[in-house]
């Protein structure tokens, strides 16, 4: 009997505009932990028929991207995946994009 074995992918996918969103900042708001999509990203590089997420682009509330991929640049900024970091409304550490690509994804 063969044994077949399943490798996952264990790259985080990659955030779009208007598809995906943040969640968790403590903001003085009447639902601080709330989920906003990103608001910008590139105009040039698409993923998965959204504009692409990158260091520094800003979510609907303001909240700017601050991690992302060293290895993986699109217009000299790095992408912004599942799981990497967002600023803004006091750097909560739980701020962090929470969802992505499912097929599109970025070490």
């Amino acid at each position: 009997m063969q044994t077949c074995r399943i490798k996952r992918n264990l790259m985080p996918g990659v955030s779009r505009v208007g598809t995906d969103s943040h969640i968790g900042h403590a903001s003085p708001t009447p639902n601080p932990f709330h989920k906003t999509s990103y608001a910008s990203g590139s105009s040039n590089v698409i993923t998965n028929g959204a504009n692409t997420v990158r260091i520094g682009d800003a979510t609907g509330c303001g909240d700017p991207a601050t991690g992302g991929s060293s290895k993986v640049i699109v217009n000299g900024r790095g992408v912004h995946r599942i799981g990497d970091g967002t600023g803004g409304h006091g750097s909560w550490p739980g701020n962090a994009s929470s969802s992505g690509s499912g097929n599109v994804i970025a070490g």
